[in-house]
């Protein structure tokens, strides 16, 4: 949004677990200390995410990532849009995404047409393909799930870790190209929220360069005149148009 077609954005897609008591075991984890984690991993993002994971997980999540991967081949916009969608359902709200229900109702909500999204997440073969030759092209890159690299495409790349504010990615970007790329400055937070559904005031915040005090009043404006209204997940705020 910032640079446009300046750049080129790849996404690798992976899955937190297949199997949850494995997981569980390979990371010698229990309920306990897998929500003891979910709660530091918010304060660390400063991003409200639930910490009440218990027996009633699904089994696996891999259905999800299928899912996100189907939802990709009706354009990049609504593909990225379901993928923010199940995010959410599943980290702060804590819904089933394994379940065809909560997958259809995500798809509805990104604007994917759902015959088309059906047909593409039950061609099972073709997903773990995907799946399994996504990341080809950055095999030499050491990447994990807080990873962000930027790369100019002539030998130069940065990693960034645990880089949650978009302005330390941009400063990256600004340095491999010498400040060169032309930047647009982001204001409509309407449009924002379309195009991205549900976002916490952080997201916001930290999307419009603010410490948040003007996002916080121009937010409480657009409530007031019944544009947005603001839902309580996950012990915080999160933003949505009305329609």
């Amino acid at each position: 949004m910032v640079y446009g077609d300046q750049l080129e954005i790849h996404l690798l897609y992976g899955t937190v677990y297949e199997d949850l008591n494995e997981y569980l075991k390979g990371y010698e984890l229990t309920l306990d200390t897998m929500n003891e984690w979910a709660r530091e991993a918010s304060e660390q993002m400063r991003i409200p995410i639930r910490a009440n994971y218990s027996l009633k997980e699904p089994k696996s999540v891999l259905p999800a990532t299928y899912a996100v991967l189907a939802a990709l081949k009706q354009g990049r916009s609504k593909g990225d849009r379901f993928n923010r969608e199940i995010l959410r359902r599943f980290v702060v709200e804590g819904q089933d995404v394994s379940q065809a229900s909560v997958l259809d109702q995500a798809a509805e909500a990104a604007g994917l047409g759902l015959k088309q999204f059906r047909s593409d997440f039950a061609d099972t073969p073709a997903l773990k393909g995907e799946l399994s030759h996504q990341a080809h092209s950055f095999g030499h890159l050491p990447l994990g799930f807080y990873n962000v690299a930027v790369a100019d495409g002539a030998g130069r790349t940065v990693i960034l870790d645990y880089a949650f504010d978009p302005e330390v990615v941009e400063e990256a970007i600004d340095c491999l190209s010498a400040g060169k790329l032309e930047k647009r400055t982001l204001t409509d937070i309407m449009t924002y929220l379309q195009h991205h559904g549900a976002a916490p005031t952080t997201e916001l915040a930290r999307v419009f360069g603010d410490a948040g005090a003007d996002v916080g009043r121009q937010l409480a404006a657009l409530e007031a005149e019944g544009k947005v209204r603001k839902t309580s997940l996950a012990g915080g705020e999160f933003w949505s148009t009305l329609r």
